[in-house]
């Protein structure tokens, strides 16, 4: 067996692991696009902005989609959730469902008055 064949056999060998290693960071990578409107891990700076921290991966989901489908209108959403995949979603749902509901802060800012 030479060097070539050798290493081939041990990439194969490890490429269950890397994908399970790839599978666990995916919803966390992929709600990290997220933290710019909705706050890092999901809690965001301001009252007008719902978290997805504590939100149940069913209606992370069902929300996603509408986006998607355009049965749900949003200002910015809309635009931003064609890009995902099932998988994608299924990942970030997953994710935001896994973390406690953030508490409600009496800081938080309100929507500005026009």
């Amino acid at each position: 067996m030479n060097l070539r064949t050798s290493l081939t056999i041990i990439t194969l060998a490890l490429m269950p692991q890397f994908v399970v290693g790839q599978t666990a960071l995916t919803g966390k990578t992929m709600a990290d696009t997220c933290a710019g409107c909705h706050g890092t891990d999901g809690v965001p700076a301001v009252a007008y902005i719902p978290p997805l921290a504590g939100l149940s991966a069913e209606d992370f989901s069902a929300a996603m989609i509408a986006y998607q489908n355009g049965t749900r209108r949003a200002t910015i959403m809309n635009r931003i959730a064609p890009a995902f995949s099932e998988t994608e979603i299924a990942a970030m749902a997953a994710y935001f469902a896994s973390l406690p509901k953030p508490e409600v802060a009496s800081s938080l800012r309100t929507r500005p008055e026009n």
